[in-house]
């Protein structure tokens, strides 16, 4: 059952790859490339009309399929073979597996939610290999997609890293698996399109007004990625969470004052933030903003006179003791 869930999970993310704002708009291009066309006529030999015309736009939508085939050959021979060599990194580092999949849970997590918010700035920076030249045959095609593959570039590297992620913790059978499907799920829609880009031409349209919900929908699917490889060594984290807590209790013993004086000036200081920030606040958000405010300089005083202390509340959560 975890297993179908991966595969469903890796071609999910594939077909999210190929509607990605930076791979789905340059589709077109791609493939005119691909078939040494321009896209008008690439477009309108596989148009509603293009099995219709001369014998010159077949051979275009012939070269434009068999090329666009050839180049996901190459993306997807890059992609399987990194799955394998995740994979074989896994095994390699052993008993240390489990908190690789915490590890490794916790980065696709946060790849979610910069793939959602965009606050992680070097993601940004794109790294693409440049032709000179197009591709003249199949096999140039081949290269060329094994380029793509071996350059991904920033808003499908997140949702293959996670594939990639997944695929480590597995066997080296499950890991082609994983990254064949996940090449599946990208190259099925990219021939298609070789096909039949003309006719779809108006839908491709109507999908490019929807890539912020499609970027959106990428980042929960990588954050649930993320919550399932976690979740998958609970019993791992549990384990950690516990440890934890005892350290940290033992800690509090042994300077409670420390701790005391420490939590009531991050309360002080998250007071005085929102104190100053207030004022650029929008009206409907000051009294909110207020409200905190009070709220956290309570919290401080409450510190400071021992009445309540957040350091052996969080080390009674941890240790699953309570309140």
């Amino acid at each position: 059952m975890a297993l179908l869930f991966e595969v469903i999970t890796a071609a999910a993310a594939g077909l999210l790859s190929f509607l990605s704002p930076c791979v789905f708009p340059l589709i077109p291009s791609y493939l005119a490339m691909l078939s040494g066309t321009s896209v008008k006529t690439l477009k309108e030999s596989t148009g509603e009309k293009g099995f219709q015309v001369d014998e010159h736009r077949s051979l275009i939508r012939r070269t434009a399929l068999l090329r666009s085939i050839a180049f996901s050959l190459g993306f997807t021979s890059v992609f399987v073979i990194l799955g394998l060599i995740f994979s074989q990194a896994s095994a390699m580092i052993g008993g240390a597996g489990r908190t690789w999949a915490l590890i490794a849970g916790c980065i696709i997590i946060i790849l979610g939610l910069d793939t959602i918010f965009d606050f992680i700035s070097f993601l940004r920076i794109e790294k693409r290999f440049q032709f000179k030249q197009r591709p003249q045959g199949y096999f140039s095609a081949f290269l060329f997609g094994s380029a793509f593959g071996a350059g991904w570039s920033p808003c499908v590297g997140p949702m293959l890293a996670s594939i990639l992620f997944m695929a480590g913790s597995g066997s080296l059978l499950k890991a082609g698996l994983l990254l064949t499907t996940y090449s599946f799920g990208l190259a099925v829609p990219f021939i298609l399109a070789s096909l039949f880009l003309g006719s779809l031409q108006s839908l491709m349209q109507k999908v490019k007004e929807h890539l912020g919900t499609v970027k959106i929908l990428s980042g929960l699917v990588l954050i649930a990625v993320g919550l399932y490889m976690i979740a998958a060594d609970m019993r791992q984290l549990s384990a950690i969470f516990a440890r934890s807590g005892y350290e940290l209790q033992s800690l509090i013993e042994a300077a409670p004052q420390v701790f005391r004086i420490a939590t009531a000036l991050v309360y002080f200081g998250i007071s005085l933030l929102l104190l100053v920030t207030a004022r650029k606040a929008q009206k409907l958000k000051v009294p909110l903003r207020i409200g905190l405010v009070v709220l956290f300089a309570l919290l401080a005083i409450l510190e400071l006179t021992g009445t309540i202390s957040t350091a052996r509340l969080i080390a009674g959560w941890m240790l699953f003791q309570g309140i």
